[in-house]
């Protein structure tokens, strides 16, 4: 039996622990349950809101405090205390939210607050995930989230184009100074605060008295997920991963359609503590 008491695993969900069927398996379910048993300590980092993955939420051992939003909030699951909460709102920011409401009105706009999730535009253009996931949503103009602490906007089109039109803009208008943004998905952009990432909120965790001495593991599949892997001690790139993101892993695993997460701990986990062991041995 492997003991995982010295790894702490921090996994992305979508196409990372959720398959492309929207589902965690029962395969991945298992391994995490068997390595939370052992010792092992596991968290998400995903670019969901908490409300979109509360329902996964349940079905997984998690056991440490978890990063969403991209790493803007650093949350405990079981209590819902934030530990690290990190906001952006600028007079820069909101002229360039209005501009993409007159210039390309037919994007989705979502503004996510710590309790609030707000869409300002037109409802012909929702994400599907809204509907799909019956994510509770209030309809607002842009106007009246005037100085309410933002922590994260989210563009959503299924057009390319319009995707490289957002990235343009948004450096012609200097977000940059304010801001990060990126494309966290083929059809999301996302803006999020300065000094957040999943990678920073990874190093906050690893200053934790509790977690300090641990070998950090991440998984992921995007671009998002690029900081926390070179956070990471190990980086680990799902199989249908980006070139970019499998460019600075350190392993490269199984698709997330082919329980990656259980690849992880039954597979590459146990060889990596083989390795750490002849290196102690030979050092």
């Amino acid at each position: 039996m492997n003991n995982y008491s010295n790894i702490f695993l921090l996994s992305d969900m979508d196409g990372t622990l959720i398959n492309s069927n929207s589902q965690i398996s029962a395969v991945n379910k298992y391994a995490l349950e068997q390595f939370t048993k052992n010792g092992g300590t596991f968290a998400v980092a995903t670019g969901r809101t908490i409300r979109s993955c509360q329902d996964f939420l349940g079905e997984l051992p998690i056991n440490a405090p978890s990063i969403f939003y991209n790493g803007t909030i650093l949350q405990n699951v079981y209590n819902n205390v934030a530990l690290k909460t990190l906001s952006l709102q600028n007079s820069q920011l909101t002229a360039f939210l209005a501009q993409c409401l007159i210039y390309c009105p037919q994007i989705c706009i979502e503004i996510h607050t710590k309790d609030i999730f707000y869409v300002i535009t037109d409802k012909a253009y929702d994400d599907p995930v809204i509907k799909r996931e019956a994510l509770p949503h209030v309809r607002a103009n842009l106007g009246e989230l005037k100085d309410i602490p933002i922590l994260k906007v989210q563009f959503y089109t299924e057009k390319p184009e319009l995707i490289s039109w957002l990235h343009n803009f948004a450096q012609a208008m200097e977000i940059d100074k304010i801001a990060k943004y990126f494309t966290s998905w083929s059809s999301y952009f996302e803006i999020i605060p300065q000094n957040a990432s999943k990678g920073i909120m990874l190093n906050e965790l690893r200053k934790m008295p509790q977690y300090q001495g641990k070998i950090f593991i991440a998984v992921g599949d995007f671009d998002n997920d690029i900081e926390m892997l070179r956070c990471a001690d190990y980086g680990i790139a799902a199989q249908n991963a980006t070139q970019n993101l499998k460019q600075v892993a350190d392993i490269i695993g199984v698709s997330c359609d082919d329980h990656l997460l259980s690849y992880v701990i039954n597979k590459i986990i146990p060889n990596l503590t083989k390795y750490m062991a002849a290196n102690l041995q030979t050092a």
